[in-house]
């Protein structure tokens, strides 16, 4: 990062948004070698590309390609956290509330999470087409899920979980829903010694999302800061593509049939 700030005076969707999602569920190493991305072709600079030429694309091709890049990569581990802000008196600074986490390592073939929603927590795993979920008091109160509180749930499926929590179980559609769009996205050309780029989500006078991602080699985002006056959220990413061994919970208390 290089120290610019987020705006905390414009309205975050991308932010704001997954902690909706939470509410209603109750709860690159860098390279030396110099690669172009798939969509940046030759013959737009005078002189060879020092990294993937991120910045030399506009700003919805530059949201794609970063998304497309997430989910070629297959598999990640990340961590975010949102934390609420509530209205004080009219002409005093929000305070703190309620803080929203997520810790996710897998990808479409297998994956766990941990969500946290104040005193809410949910865990849950998704392997060989099946959905594990656990919880605490709670999180089961909230839910209605009472069995949760008791040990794993199991259920045939991963769609619904993914829905219904969605982006946040989903490398890809959480990648898609922080960068909007694609109209607001700019990408700042890096200094020569910089190892990461950074893509503006907002404008560069007042962004209300700072994503920076890989410069060599694929685009794959690293860190997401964001702010807005409802709370502020950061997103941190890393071992993209590396294996990830999900095992089903042993013993269920509840099985799934078949």
């Amino acid at each position: 990062m290089t120290g610019r700030t987020v705006s905390r005076t414009r309205r975050l969707l991308p932010v704001a948004g997954i902690a909706a999602v939470l509410l209603l569920t109750g709860c690159a190493s860098a390279s030396t070698q110099v690669i172009a991305t798939p969509s940046v072709g030759a013959g737009q600079t005078d002189g060879p590309i020092a990294g993937n030429g991120l910045w030399l694309l506009g700003g919805t091709a530059a949201a794609d390609e970063i998304v497309d890049a997430v989910r070629a990569a297959g598999t990640v581990q990340y961590s975010g956290t949102f934390t609420e802000l509530t209205a004080g008196a009219p002409e005093a600074e929000p305070m703190p509330g309620r803080v929203l986490t997520v810790e996710f390592e897998g990808g479409r073939a297998g994956s766990s999470a941990v969500v946290t929603a104040g005193d809410q927590r949910a865990q849950v795993a998704m392997v060989d087409g099946r959905t594990y979920t656990t919880g605490n008091d709670a999180y089961a109160a909230a839910t209605g899920l009472a069995d949760t509180a008791r040990g794993w749930v199991c259920s045939i499926g991963t769609t619904a979980v993914r829905d219904e929590w969605a982006p946040l179980l989903e490398p890809g559609a959480l990648i898609a829903a922080l960068l909007g769009t694609g109209e607001s996205v700019a990408v700042v050309p890096p200094a020569d010694a910089d190892t990461v780029v950074e893509v503006i989500i907002g404008s560069a006078e007042a962004p209300v999302g700072i994503l920076t991602v890989a410069r060599d080699g694929a685009p794959l985002p690293v860190a997401f800061t964001a702010g807005d006056t409802s709370g502020d959220g950061t997103f941190s990413f890393s071992a993209w593509g590396e294996p990830v061994d999900v095992a089903a919970p042993a013993d269920p208390v509840v099985a799934c049939e078949g």
